[in-house]
């Protein structure tokens, strides 16, 4: 994939929030592009994060978490769903390869600090 052909995913500032119960352990994020928008709960350990994220509208898709030791690929269910349980600390980036008639370019976000 060139990552020309990639749409852009803009972090919403003010999403970056503690999740229910405003636990530090645990934050929100949400990035939108055109035609999608990634929502992200952020569960952290002492050693890697959890998250537990969505794609609306809901569809499936393939997710690749981009991270300093490499890519954790997972897939996104028919709603969306998506997790990933050991992501490791540092920076990320996701890069959503939507399904394949949508006619759509991946979406990939910047990278954001967890």
């Amino acid at each position: 994939m060139n990552p020309r052909d990639a749409r852009p995913a803009e972090r919403i500032p003010h999403a970056d929030a503690p999740a229910a119960g405003g636990s530090p352990e645990c934050r929100r994020l949400s990035f939108r592009a055109s035609g999608l928008s990634i929502e992200l709960e952020i569960t952290s350990t002492e050693h890697a994060r959890r998250l537990a994220g969505q794609l609306i509208p809901r569809q499936s898709a393939l997710v690749d978490i981009r991270h300093s030791e490499g890519v954790t690929s997972v897939e996104a269910d028919t709603l969306g769903r998506f997790t990933a349980d050991v992501v490791p600390l540092g920076s990320i980036s996701l890069r959503c390869r939507l399904s394949a008639g949508t006619g759509y370019a991946p979406v990939v976000t910047g990278w954001t600090s967890l």
